[in-house]
């Protein structure tokens, strides 16, 4: 039993590695080239047309406040019973439940377009783009299947192609037709190929008696609503939080400044892309781990925070002294002012990823009753200090209130870890501590180095990152041993 027991587990860990390397690459490729058409477009559009197309497609990523619920982490639990009908019942029910709510989601962002008063460019732009939610909500759906049996690669593959299609299209219409209006299209062709890759891959997953059913389409809606209340509920909020300043800055702003600060959440974006690609595959691990296997779980979410401190610590040093450099070597001397808020923002996302490592483990334990509560508080205090600080400092106001919220949501949330799981040490405060003080005083070296102006800013990055990685695995020998041991193990 035993023996068996480590075969498992080891089988498991090289999945869980595969799928964190291909979640890791894919978004990362799919990044940079979502960058590089970002860039074109905004190169492309005059300032005021770049701004309206931010704002469009950040409303819509507000509207997974609607699609999302929070319920594909329910399920996850679900797909792995060893009862055939109940997963093919529960997963072709959860795909048709997703697809319902991308359609209210299109709804919602088009209604709130027009009765705002937008100006009407603005509220076809949004028409034209909610589709994309109309197609990315039972794509999403598709990819929780295939996460439930940590089979990423396939879906991380089709991501990049999807990517790569989406940038060419890009190219095209900035060719043949550069407007607001046809540089929406790409981006609903991008949707339209990854949806039909997910679901020719889908029967390939299960056994043919445990692939998604039609039957009784809306039986496991209500079970499912209900179930996943608590983290709907704190998600949305979580949601509106991180991008509430958009639409703050829109109405006590300008959409020039919406266009610069946009500039800095593609930076801050990137990073986000990669911590989830991290925290997505260790969310099925720990379902799995809870609660008969708490010294598993207690080692998995240690792994899975101290990879993300690294990797969170190493993007803020090398983005630090290299933000206005890169803003205007990409986007061009017109965004230059976006570049501190842009570093303000990947700061931001660096605690942000963090936190969404802690709320996998709560939402493991099924242990997220306060977890709303605390995203209402942090919703608040976000929304106050917007108002109070944006008028007086545009986008490094709203940027300061993002990275002040976060770091207090990020300590409740490790508060609420510690405290209602009851296992010793799964709060590893000090790794944290001793993580946030190398990166904090290696990018303060770095951006000091950089603007006495002896270095260029690729040389000072370069040098501020493999400093980071140098003296964080010095002086931690726990990140040591938990980072590169499964990565040892992956390429043996």
């Amino acid at each position: 039993m035993q023996q068996d027991r480590t075969e498992e587990t080891a089988s498991e860990t090289k999945r869980l590695f595969s799928s964190s390397t291909a979640l890791i690459i894919g978004r990362l490729a799919t990044a940079v080239f979502g960058w590089a058409g970002s860039v074109i477009i905004a190169r492309t559009l005059s300032p005021d047309d770049w701004g309206r197309y931010s704002f469009v497609f950040a409303l819509l990523g507000i509207m997974s406040v609607i699609t999302d619920l929070g319920v594909g982490r329910v399920v996850l639990a679900r797909l792995n019973s060893e009862d055939a009908d109940e997963i093919a019942g529960i997963s072709g029910s959860f795909i048709a439940l997703r697809t319902t709510l991308g359609f209210l989601g299109y709804g919602i962002a088009v209604g709130y377009a027009w009765l705002t008063g937008l100006a009407p460019l603005v509220v076809l732009a949004a028409a034209l783009a909610g589709s994309t939610v109309v197609l990315a909500t039972p794509a999403n759906a598709l990819f929780v299947l295939y996460q439930s049996r940590l089979r990423l690669t396939y879906v991380a593959v089709w991501d990049i192609i999807g990517q790569i299609i989406q940038f060419l299209g890009i190219l095209a219409v900035a060719t043949w037709h550069p407007s607001l209006l046809w540089f929406i299209l790409p981006a609903i062709l991008r949707e339209v190929v990854v949806i039909i890759a997910r679901a020719v891959g889908v029967p390939g997953l299960f056994a043919p008696g445990t692939r998604p059913s039609r039957r009784h389409l809306t039986r496991y809606w209500g079970e499912m609503l209900r179930e996943a209340i608590p983290i709907s509920i704190g998600f949305a909020l979580l949601t509106l939080l991180e991008r509430i300043d958009m639409l703050m800055l829109e109405r006590l702003g300008t959409y020039e400044a919406v266009g610069l600060y946009a500039v800095g959440y593609k930076f801050s974006d990137l990073l986000a892309l990669v911590v989830s690609a991290l925290a997505i595959p260790y969310t099925t691990v720990l379902i799995k781990a809870w609660p008969n296997r708490t010294e598993e779980f207690r080692e998995r979410v240690y792994q899975s925070i101290a990879v993300a401190a690294l990797l969170g610590g190493l993007a803020v040093v090398v983005f630090w002294p290299a933000a206005r450099g890169v803003v205007t070597l990409l986007y061009g001397d017109q965004f230059a002012p976006a570049a501190t808020a842009a570093a303000l923002l990947v700061t931001a996302s660096a605690l942000s990823g963090l936190l969404y490592v802690v709320v996998s483990a709560l939402i493991a334990a099924r242990k997220l009753r306060v977890f709303p509560w605390i995203a209402a508080a942090g919703l608040l205090l976000n929304i106050g200090l917007n108002a109070l600080l944006i008028p007086e400092w545009s986008i490094l106001g709203a940027a300061t209130a993002t990275l002040t919220t976060q770091v207090i949501m990020l300590v409740s949330m490790l508060l609420l870890l510690q405290f209602t799981l009851g296992i010793p040490g799964v709060a590893p405060w000090g790794l944290l501590l001793r993580q946030c003080a190398v990166a904090a005083i290696v990018a303060v070296s770095a951006t000091s180095l950089h603007a006495a102006g002896e270095w260029s800013w690729l040389v000072v990055s370069l040098l501020a990152g493999a400093a980071h990685l140098v003296i964080s695995m010095g002086v931690d020998k726990q990140v040591r041993a938990l980072v590169l041991a499964p990565l040892r193990k992956g390429s043996d």
